[in-house]
């Protein structure tokens, strides 16, 4: 009679970052295990794409749309043997009260980073796929992966782009907060200097960024493949896979430019790399970019809401020249 595999929830809501950096962890976590295991991944269904491109990594995907007794009895019934807790918030605990199994739960950090905000606390947080690692290391003697685990791996490039005509870099043009937004004087010089160098420019970004790539596109028309809110999260797994160069500020396309291991520089306003959100282990040719003149470890913030220097994305402007 063969052995019952055990059963595992990782749980993670949101959002594309967070969930793509959940992979090294994922696959630290199978590693770890003795013996056969099924990993579930719970998440928000408007992050479904997201968790579907862990491919392998995951046997089965639950989603919520609003609450998690959506998904309570169907989570029962799987009987887990624990739960991997990634996003320890309100709803992840209430799961966790629910299944009433063994959890883990990541430390978040957040006081670590309020004191970096304030500026009394120095020492970086340490990364986020460290984190996750450590919130079952100790019980499995999970041990950090040395690569990135393979991601999107059959995802295809939009169909309406020409892979033929040349090589081409992407450049991300949104962001979630206006601290962690590129100016278009910035992207106007990405997109000159890829232009200069023979390659293509290719924008993506979501529905909420199409004004910006209209603009980049109607002041270069011959120098942008404008794809801002037509492709997938696959699809632009897929360009940025194939791509020679990525640019990207703080958001989840520069977390996945890393995971595609394609060159990224990212572009830092009021966040910081210390706040344990950096690419990690991007491909060599990857860089940061600091805001000049600002100090390289404290943030404006945690999420790039807020600007210390009497605005809301000052720190942007100084990559502005």
């Amino acid at each position: 009679m063969s052995l019952r595999p055990t059963r595992i929830l990782v749980i993670r809501f949101s959002s594309i970052g967070d969930i793509i950096l959940t992979a090294p962890a994922i696959e630290s976590l199978r590693a770890a295990m003795h013996g056969p295991c099924e990993i579930h991944f719970l998440t928000k269904s408007s992050m479904q794409a997201v968790a579907k491109g862990l491919g392998n990594l995951i046997d089965c995907i639950h989603t919520i749309d609003q609450t998690t007794s959506e998904v309570t009895e169907s989570l029962k019934s799987a009987q887990f043997d624990y739960i991997v807790d990634l996003h320890s918030n309100v709803r992840s605990r209430a799961v966790k009260r629910s299944l009433g199994c063994v959890s883990f739960t990541l430390k978040k950090a957040n006081f670590a980073k309020w004191l970096m905000v304030l500026g009394m606390r120095k020492q970086p947080v340490a990364h986020i796929v460290e984190r996750y690692i450590d919130s079952f290391r100790g019980a499995f003697g999970a041990k950090t992966p040395r690569a990135w685990p393979l991601l999107f791996e059959s995802s295809p490039l939009p169909a309406q782009f020409d892979a033929t005509a040349g090589p081409w870099d992407v450049l991300v043009v949104g962001a979630a907060h206006a601290g962690k937004q590129m100016p278009q004087e910035l992207m106007h010089s990405i997109i000159l200097r890829a232009q200069a160098s023979g390659r293509r420019m290719v924008l993506i970004g979501g529905k909420a960024d199409i004004p910006i790539g209209s603009a980049l596109s109607e002041w270069s028309k011959n120098a942008v493949i404008n794809l801002v809110g037509m492709t997938s999260i696959a699809e632009s797994a897929a360009l940025l896979r194939d791509a020679k160069h990525a640019h990207a500020g703080d958001t989840g396309m520069m977390h996945l430019s890393a995971a595609m291991q394609t060159p990224v520089a990212s572009i830092w306003g009021c966040t910081r790399p210390s706040l344990g959100m950096s690419p990690w282990l991007p491909p060599e040719g990857s860089e940061l970019i600091l805001p000049a003149g600002k100090n390289p470890v404290r943030p404006c913030s945690k999420l790039g809401n807020r600007c210390r220097f009497n605005g809301t994305s000052v720190c942007m402007q100084q990559h502005v020249h």
